[in-house]
């Protein structure tokens, strides 16, 4: 591990060296840093330098701090927090049409590109998600779901852009009274779709997979009231079904 040279700020070189590091996936999203006193040693700075660099990339929104927990990583690069300080200035349709966009390309090259242990573990969340329904597991399962399909896709800037407007986190407040109904009603129309994605992927069908996304966030879309225009992809959909 390369030492820290004093010749620029020292904070702000420790700060440059763990956004490398983050990017490079040493830390994944979701997963602790080491702890001021490690990376202190570690980098050969003073404590204080480790804090302030430590602030600084929370304050970008890189890095995420809890109290009894630990310091852990919320997004891989600047993207997806610079995009999400911006949603409460857009219009809602204008960040749905971007999800869209994002969540039905991710399913295309889903379909191309995942390999059998990432069709395995989509195929386990889905099943998560259904095993979930009316519970208080089923936020988490949907995350999951999404997460892996965007992982799936093998663009992790795409996965990235995602994060940055929103990814699923809004779109579960608008389902979730569907998804509490559904405990006696069995899976909904949304659940179907989510299915129909899975079931393209696994057969390796791109035009399938971008058709049943569509679908799938069209009808999120319905719930929160927000209707955007036609495109093929979502004609087929609905008339297949």
């Amino acid at each position: 591990m390369t030492r820290i040279s004093p010749n620029v700020t020292l904070s702000e070189q420790v700060a440059d060296q763990l956004r490398r590091r983050i990017a490079d996936g040493e830390f994944p999203v979701g997963s602790l840093i080491p702890t001021e006193a490690e990376l202190t040693h570690e980098l050969g700075v003073s404590r204080n330098s480790v804090r302030e660099a430590l602030r600084s990339l929370v304050h970008v929104g890189l890095l995420g701090a809890r109290a009894g927990y630990g310091t852990f990583v919320l997004a891989t690069s600047e993207v997806a927090p610079t995009l999400a300080r911006r949603l409460d200035h857009e219009r809602a349709v204008d960040v749905a049409e971007v999800r869209l966009l994002l969540e039905r390309e991710a399913a295309r090259l889903a379909a191309i590109r995942r390999t059998p242990e990432q069709l395995q573990r989509l195929q386990g969340a889905a099943a998560e998600r259904i095993a979930q329904l009316g519970g208080p597991g089923y936020e988490d399962a949907d995350i999951e779901f999404h997460h892996l399909l965007l992982e799936a896709s093998g663009n992790a800037l795409l996965a990235e852009l995602y994060r940055g407007v929103g990814g699923n986190e809004q779109a579960l407040l608008a389902t979730r009274s569907a998804a509490d109904a559904a405990v006696a009603d069995g899976p909904s129309a949304i659940d179907d779709a989510h299915d129909a994605i899975v079931e393209a992927v696994a057969a390796g069908d791109p035009v399938a997979a971008e058709a049943a996304a569509t679908h799938a966030v069209r009808l999120v879309n319905e719930k929160q009231g927000i209707l955007l225009p036609a495109t093929p992809a979502s004609d087929r959909t609905g008339s297949d079904r």
